[in-house]
């Protein structure tokens, strides 16, 4: 079953200088992707793909970026099972609730939650590790070979749950790094959704297509929830498609 794996070792890559549609911004950065793709052989998309031109993006603001941190952190408390009254007066102090979705809300709401919606909500700490990257609480967002470390994250946003200064005093990387980020992600979204279509749906365990690591169904996969998390998180710092919502964020790639 993991042979086409075990024997794709050569890894061909296009030379973006040859695509006319690309600015030299997005040229660049699709370079500097493929510079961490290669020491992976990470497959890629033969035609030209890119994330928008710096100078096109207007992203989310960084009071913004804060609160979503926050509400994310109460919706994935819920979900492990942490009382409505704990969850709900996180948002009551520090007056969140018109920036909750209207699906956040429903799940906040209902006194009888679906297990799989609360086994599925809980994959948020991976959104919320990457907004806790963007706000600069996190040091390298790092090659998702695995799951986030859930305790430091815990410890990083609990001192917050009550503190408005944490919105207030929000900072956020370069528009340009965070650019960085989403191109990375979105080809290495691109190589497990390839994969689940026309490669027996089995990717390496760390991402890693070098054959050095074990085969796994991407089904199956931890880092396949990590990448669609990553993904949509970063889609909507960057305002990719202008999402009317949280809700509405689309990962394309």
């Amino acid at each position: 079953m993991f042979n086409w794996l075990r024997k794709n070792k050569a890894v061909s890559y296009p030379n973006p200088d040859d695509w006319s549609s690309g600015t030299p911004d997005q040229i660049e950065r699709l370079k500097r992707s493929y510079s961490e793709l290669r020491k992976r052989k990470v497959p890629v998309y033969g035609g030209p793909l890119f994330v928008e031109d710096q100078s096109e993006v207007v992203g989310q603001s960084h009071q913004d970026v804060a609160r979503r941190a926050l509400i994310l952190f109460a919706v994935e408390l819920q979900a492990e099972g942490v009382s409505r009254d704990e969850t709900h007066s996180i948002l009551d102090t520090l007056e969140l609730w018109e920036f909750v979705s209207p699906k956040e809300k429903e799940f906040l709401f209902n006194e009888n939650p679906d297990p799989l919606e609360s086994q599925k909500l809980v994959w948020r700490l991976e959104s919320i590790w990457v907004l806790m990257w963007a706000l600069g609480y996190i040091e390298e967002l790092g090659w998702p070979s695995g799951m986030c470390d859930v305790p430091k994250l815990v410890g990083l946003l609990e001192p917050h749950e009550k503190s408005t200064e944490f919105i207030t005093k929000a900072a956020l990387r370069s528009i340009s790094d965070l650019l960085d980020a989403q191109d990375l992600t979105m080809r290495i979204h691109w190589a497990i959704r390839d994969a689940y279509l026309h490669h027996q749906g089995i990717i390496p365990e760390d991402l890693d297509w070098s054959g050095k690591s074990n085969s796994v169904l991407v089904a199956e996969s931890a880092v396949t929830g990590v990448i669609e998390q990553r993904h949509y998180v970063l889609n909507w710092l960057l305002n990719f498609l202008s999402p009317e919502d949280w809700d509405s964020v689309d990962t394309p790639t």
